[in-house]
């Protein structure tokens, strides 16, 4: 980009004071990075953290330096830079006087910290700088220590930000709630904004369900008193929430907000921007839970009503009416009209993840993680696209399912190219493939990369995990459908059950597939009174997901921006 070049040319010519080229490349990185040109970005602020560095290491440049950290880490989060933000990190700390360990004890309360960190910025040269300006985000406090409580604050943020691009949930968590207890009153709404945001995302990994809703509603409140429904960070707020309320199993109403957050992100950034393809892919990844959820695999359909609803509907006019016109006997007619309708139910979620697809390649390298998450969403969509399509119908080649392979390969291996193989998003991509290759009935590939995802989300994340719940549950299914494993699927469907009460109650969707497996089992294995009792849990919880749709999640705009010192009450009250 020619802004980023005529910056290096700047600094090369040596034309301007060193002060004025930092400070140029401090806004002019943070633009590009708010942008979404991340690549830019990183030349930019990299340049500027070089040139604060090879200045005499005043408390003056060294502050500096942690504003280039600050942007850089952003930057190299969003772009999946995972060794060049390691570096930044490192330098980060060692500026600060930090551990490297987020669960580290620090000194009592943010003034207390603020000062330890001033400490350690110290030269001998100190008393002759204390008069020199600091960045305009440090909170309108000087480098005093609220100004250096802000300055933390966003570091610690972008430390929890990168941790949790990294899977590391546990320190994304804990950094995120040090962030939460360096905020002030005298905070800029932007660095409350963007702390309330982690730590509601932290929360919401860790399934700390009810924390997560109150910091992410907050973040909500707060951007759109601060910024009005039009701003980007209000856009990147109602993502956060779109994310909270997707895993608290909110899923018609997920969609909605991530409806809200790219049409807001759209209007501002255009349709080619990475802000607006983050956005595409986490809306047809809701749209694919949404329509996965809807129960269409085990409840019975009324054809001619279903009918009548697509001629009615003005969206499937011309379907319709190509159904109404076709001549021949009616079960061929009703056949080609399932294939076309099965195609389309996926079809708004596969529209924006190709979307999300062709925005990122354009924009980033072909072997960029970002495209990983992308491709995966894709390849999950076009799965379900194959299983409702009748046989015979789907003629292409390659065909879906082979589609869905490839994609998933792909996204598996760019996930071990940037993490290895201990790690949450690679053991979420063995799991895709082995719900993948069930449905192409390669069974035992399917054990094999269940049983891989199993154990790494085990080591990881622990044994009562959401994660490992998930898989556990997942290959139940393969041994109770296909493999005939019936009693080790029996252990695993409980196993499963057990994690999904613990975490989110007897409402959870996924429940639905648990119960109706030790349905099958019991009945495979003539245990009839077992089949009869799973199949009376299976009404009660078609009876509280019925009663859950008339209890509405607070309209968008009714959040309550609450003091910040009872906010940090309801987390601090014990420290």
């Amino acid at each position: 980009m020619e802004l980023a070049s005529g910056y290096l040319a700047r600094c090369d010519a040596n034309t301007k004071s060193r002060n004025s080229l930092i400070q140029l490349g401090l806004r002019l990185g943070g633009f590009l990075n708010e942008a979404g040109w991340y690549a830019d970005a990183q030349r930019v602020l990299l340049r500027c953290r070089d040139l604060c560095q090879a200045q005499p290491q005043t408390t003056h440049y060294k502050r500096l330096t942690l504003e280039c950290c600050h942007r850089l880490l952003n930057t190299q989060s969003a772009y999946c830079c995972f060794p060049a933000a390691a570096e930044t990190y490192a330098l980060a700390l060692k500026l600060l006087g930090l551990p490297d360990d987020a669960a580290a004890k620090l000194p009592a309360g943010p003034i207390a910290i603020a000062e330890t960190c001033s400490k350690a910025l110290q030269t001998d040269e100190e008393e002759q700088k204390r008069s020199e300006p600091c960045s305009e985000e440090c909170g309108g406090g000087g480098c005093g220590a609220w100004g250096m409580s802000a300055l933390l604050a966003r570091l610690c943020k972008e430390f929890s930000a990168l941790f949790f691009v990294r899977c590391d949930y546990s320190a994304a968590h804990a950094w995120s709630m040090r962030a939460l207890s360096l905020l002030t009153p005298h905070t800029p709404a932007k660095i409350t904004i963007e702390v309330l945001r982690a730590c509601g995302k932290a929360c919401v990994v860790k399934r700390r369900f009810s924390e997560a809703g109150l910091l992410v509603r907050q973040g909500v409140a707060l951007a759109r008193a601060a910024f009005g429904p039009a701003h980007p960070r209000y856009a990147a707020a109602l993502l956060d929430y779109g994310f909270y309320l997707l895993n608290i199993d909110s899923i018609t109403h997920s969609v909605a907000v991530y409806e809200e957050a790219l049409s807001t992100l759209r209007r501002v950034f255009g349709r080619s921007s990475l802000h607006v393809a983050t956005a595409q892919e986490d809306l047809a990844y809701a749209l694919y839970v949404l329509e996965y959820s809807s129960g269409r695999f085990y409840k019975a359909r009324d054809h001619a009503e279903r009918a009548i609803r697509i001629i009615e509907a003005r969206d499937h006019a011309e379907r319709a009416i190509r159904i109404i016109e076709v001549s021949e006997p009616c079960a061929p007619a009703y056949t080609r009209y399932l294939a076309s309708y099965s195609s389309g139910r996926f079809y708004k979620a596969r529209d924006h993840a190709e979307r999300a697809i062709r925005i990122i390649e354009n924009l980033v390298p072909p072997d960029h993680l970002l495209l990983a998450s992308a491709k995966r969403v894709k390849a999950l969509i076009l799965e379900e696209i194959a299983l409702d399509t009748p046989a015979g119908q789907d003629m292409r080649e390659p065909s879906l399912l082979e589609e869905s392979e490839s994609l998933h390969k792909a996204a598996l291996k760019l996930s071990m190219m940037a993490f290895g193989e201990k790690n949450v998003q690679t053991a979420k991509h063995y799991g895709n493939l082995g719900r993948l290759y069930q449905s192409m009935q390669k069974f035992q590939d399917a054990e094999t990369m269940h049983l891989k995802a199993i154990a790494i989300k085990e080591e990881l994340l622990g044994a009562e995990d959401y994660e490992v719940g998930l898989s556990v549950g997942h290959l139940a299914s393969l041994y109770n459908y296909h493999m005939n494993m019936h009693r080790a699927a029996e252990q695993l469907y409980l196993r499963s059950i057990s994690i999904s009460l613990k975490l989110f109650g007897e409402r959870y969707s996924g429940l639905e597939y648990d119960y109706r497996g030790l349905v099958h089992v019991f009945t495979q294995l003539k245990r009839h009174d077992r089949a009869h009792h799973y199949n009376a849990l299976l009404q009660h919880w078609h009876d509280l997901r019925e009663q859950s749709k008339a209890e509405q999640q607070p309209a968008l705009g009714d959040e309550q921006v609450l003091p910040l010192e009872e906010l940090q009450a309801k987390f601090f009250a014990n420290d």
